[in-house]
């Protein structure tokens, strides 16, 4: 069975990147628009750390072997 976790990210005022790493993988979140963030692991409920730097929001999927999915409204990117 596979465990998913998730992060609905949306923006307000303007857009902005984000960076999923360990993948250094970029999204730009546009205002009025929903995305998602699916980690998915085999095993365990994997966890996100988030950082904000420079601008630019960082979410590193924990837990080794994780994957991920990005989903810009109901449409996988990822």
């Amino acid at each position: 069975m596979e465990h998913r976790s998730v992060i609905a990210l949306s923006a307000r005022d303007g857009p902005y990147r984000v960076i999923v790493e360990p993948w250094a993988d970029e999204f730009q979140i546009e205002p009025g628009v929903r995305c998602q963030l699916v980690a998915l692991h085999p095993h365990l409920f994997p966890s996100f750390e988030v950082e904000l730097y420079q601008g630019v929001l960082i979410v590193y999927v924990n837990e080794g072997e994780s994957t991920y999915e990005f989903y810009r409204g109901l449409v996988r990117e990822s």
